[in-house]
Formats: C-alpha cells, structure tokens, sequence
C-alpha cells in the first residue's frame, strides 16, 4: 500500500492499540447491522412497544425513524472502512473521527438503553453495542494512542476571514429571502429565524468547497444539496400537497411538486448560494478563495445549518401544513440524493482537468443585461404573481410551456456563463456585471410582484437603490483578470 505525505508510520505500542480500536469499530457496526435488520424485521411488534409506552409520535413517524436509522447503516459502513483505513496509516484527522463518533455513540446507545425506547429482546444488542464502545471510547483516549496522533500546529488564520464569514452569514438570508420581499415589513423578525440555516449553509457549502479544491461547479453542486435539505427535508414544500400551495402551481408528477421544484431548487443554488458567497469574494479580495473558518468553526457550522433546518422543520411545516408527513422512502430518497450529489462535488468536481470550449466574451454590460434578463424571465414564468396561488401559466396543460421555457432560460444562461468564465478574458467587472444584475432584476420582480403594502415597496426600493450603488462601488475597483 502506497502512502502519501500526509501519512505517518505509527509507533509499534500505537499500531497494536489502533489495530484495536479497528477491530472494535468493525465489531460495533457488525452490532449496529443485527439491530437494524431485527428492527427492520419486527418493525410493527417495535411500533406498538413504543406505542405502548407512551411514544407521542404517530406509529407512521415511528415506522419511518425506524427506516431512516436502519438506512444509515450502510453508509456508516463505507465510512467506518474508509476511516479505519486512514486511522491504520496515521491520520490525525480520521482518529479524531472516531473517537468522537464513538464517544458520540456511546451517549445516544446510553439513551437509548435509559429511556427503555426498544422492547427487552433488543435491548441485550444494545448492551453489546454499549460494551463495544465503551471499550473503543477508553482505546481511543489512552496515552500512547494520543501521542500517535499529534495536534498539528494551528494555521494562521487569513486577517478579515473572520469578518468574510459573519459577512456571509449575514447576507445571504437578505438576498434570498429578504430582497425578493417574501418577507413583509411587519414581519422582519423572521430573518432571524432564516440565518441559521441561510447563513450557516452558504458558510457551509463555501467552506467544504474551498478546502476540498472545488471551484463553482462543486458550489453550485453543494447548493443543489442545500436546496434539498431546506425544502425537501425542513419544509418537505417539494412533496407537501399544501404546503404554500405548491401543488396548485403545476402537475405533481410522483408526489413531486414540479412547477414549485423548478423554481426553487435553481433559485437556491443561485440566490442562497452562489450570489452570497461570489459577492462575499468579492467584498473581501484578499482573502480569495482561501477558507474563512478552522476546523472547529467548521464543525460549529454544520452544527448550526442542521439546527437551522431542524428549527425551520419545527416553526413552518405544523402550521401551513399540519397533517402532512413525507413517506419513509421519499425521506429516503431526497438523502441519497443529498448523499450522492455531495460525493460528487467533494469527490469527483475538483479531480476533473477537462477542457472546456470557451466562447469570447462579450462586453461586461452586455453579460450584465443577459444576467438580468434570464432572472427576471426565469421568475416570471415560474412564480406566482400578483397574490395568485399559481403562476399566471398554470392551467391545464399550458404550464407545461411556461416550464420548457424556464428550464431553457436557465441552462442557455449557465452554459454561456460557464463558457465565457471559462477563458482569461472573463474579468472581475464581467463577474461584477453578473452578480449585480441578477441581484437587481430579483429585487425589481420582487418590488412589482411581492410587495404589496407601502412600507414593503419602500423597504424594497431601499435595498433595490443598495444593490445599485454597490454594483457601481464593485465595478470601479481595478481591472482584475480572473483564473481560469
């Protein structure tokens, strides 16, 4: 087996202890897969045990938990190869998973076994699982295993990356949902409520893509994953058959809300996610492309983003929606497609050296007016106007027209993106022009189709004046050329 730099040779007392601490990892997973086919086996006897014993959840929110953690045990099990792998050669960074997974572990087993959440029968597996661990949880934390795993000297931070980070946090709920006037005067606090999961997961998603070397497509990427986490899973808006009325805007198509699925899926890759954080670069040019947070901030941030969707799941969905739940098998499906769009963006993105046909680019006025029109024509043919419950399309089978088109304005306008970035004439003013076009064509539909009140349509022209002069500011900065 070859080894990289980054490998080290373990000292002999270490390399026994950790081929250990391997043999416990693959044991308790061995544990956790007996668990989850008996409970996947005699999934109703574990219902009505539940039931039973005074479970608040209903026997389908029992049934699907049960089919969600049963799931996990196959993508535990790539990881717990993958990580025993690079444990077994040294890496601090795959030790440090471990010992915290399986101290992590060990606290939810421990939960488990307290709150009584399985009939007996299983319970004696947990009890393995819990001795498992146990003994992985002391391997992993003694002395010599430590010392064979040193804390790295930590790196000096980028000065303003700090400042770069909140920056993002703070913006991208703004632009998203704030600047589109979805949410009205009256209710601003609600943006409060937004920044966990808007900022914390456009931080997010800059972060893995940066330190895993990936350019825009891994962030576009990663936004696709963002976008299925907030309205597939929080909102469950892309299933839900009332949720915001969703599925009166176009044909459901397998359950799938499609009109509303078009819309707000691209709509989240750009606006929640690369708008901010190209715009964020932009701000900060110093910095580039360099990342803003250390690995505890990291953590601390994913944390966060999956708080926020778990707080946005708790206030939204009980109240526009309240006796909907997503299947088990939708559940599972919008996770792996999470799953898989991630490996792919992490994994595969930033390997590809492909080149791509470059078209000349045109003059940063003129990719400014074409940014500006796709938005405004994207959102017009796919967004409710003027109050009404359905795009102004969506009637029979004529919706289906208003859908081609927006699908075509939309690939049309990041194929040219793509190929005119692609090249060393594509400059910060083009890239400018880009971003601040979109940004005020989304607040102008927002201001003519959204707003409906004075205080809403002065507000929206404030931030529609803001964008403006923060175009202009941007633009007159240097001539930049961008990498290719």
């Amino acid at each position: 087996m070859t080894t990289s730099p980054a490998d080290t040779a373990l000292p002999p007392t270490a390399a026994v202890w950790v081929r250990r601490a391997v043999v416990l990892l693959f044991a308790n997973l061995g544990a956790t897969a007996v668990f989850a086919v008996l409970t996947l086996t005699f999934t109703a006897q574990v219902v009505d045990y539940q039931l039973l014993h005074g479970s608040t959840k209903t026997a389908e929110e029992l049934r699907i938990s049960i089919w969600i953690r049963a799931s996990t045990v196959l993508l535990i099990a790539a990881f717990y190869w993958f990580v025993a792998r690079r444990m077994r050669r040294g890496r601090r960074g795959a030790y440090v998973r471990v010992r915290t997974l399986s101290l992590a572990g060990l606290v939810a087993v421990s939960y488990l076994l307290l709150t009584g959440a399985y009939p007996m029968w299983l319970r004696s597996v947990q009890v393995i699982q819990w001795l498992l661990l146990a003994a992985l949880v002391v391997i992993t934390n003694l002395k010599p295993v430590r010392a064979a795993f040193p804390r790295p000297p930590r790196p000096a931070r980028q000065p303003g990356a700090g400042k770069a980070a909140w920056t993002l946090v703070v913006l991208t709920p703004l632009i998203a949902e704030f600047s589109l006037g979805t949410v009205p005067v009256r209710m601003l606090y609600l943006v409060l409520m937004y920044v966990p999961i808007y900022g914390a997961g456009a931080l997010l998603v800059r972060e893995l893509a940066r330190r895993s070397g990936g350019g825009w497509p891994t962030i576009a990427l990663l936004g696709v994953c963002y976008g299925l986490l907030e309205e597939g899973l929080a909102l469950q808006s892309l299933t839900s058959p009332h949720l915001y009325g969703a599925a009166g805007w176009g044909p459901r198509v397998f359950g799938i809300n499609t009109t509303y699925t078009e819309l707000n899926l691209p709509y989240h890759v750009v606006f929640s996610v690369l708008i901010p954080i190209a715009l964020v670069e932009l701000l900060f040019p110093r910095i580039g492309q360099q990342p803003y947070l250390r690995r505890p901030g990291l953590i601390i941030t994913a944390f966060v983003t999956l708080l926020g969707a778990v707080l946005l799941r708790l206030a939204v969905p009980p109240s526009e929606d309240p006796h909907y739940q997503m299947s088990a098998t939708a559940i599972l499906l919008v996770v792996a497609l999470i799953a898989i769009c991630g490996l792919l963006a992490l994994r595969v993105l930033p390997t590809r050296t492909a080149q791509q046909f470059v078209l000349p680019v045109p003059a940063p006025a003129v990719v400014g007016v074409s940014c500006g029109l796709a938005t405004l024509a994207f959102l017009a043919l796919l967004f409710p106007i003027g109050g009404a419950h359905r795009p102004a399309f969506a009637h029979g089978n004529w919706v289906l027209l208003p859908m081609t088109l927006a699908a075509a304005v939309a690939i049309v306008t990041a194929r040219f993106l793509a190929r005119w970035s692609g090249g060393p004439a594509w400059t910060t003013e083009h890239r400018v022009a880009a971003i601040g076009a979109a940004l005020i064509a989304h607040t102008i539909f927002g201001l003519l189709t959204r707003a409906k009140t004075t205080p809403d349509r002065l507000l929206l022209a404030a931030v529609l004046v803001a964008f403006c002069l923060l175009t202009a500011r941007l633009a007159t900065r240097r001539r930049v050329v961008e990498p290719a």
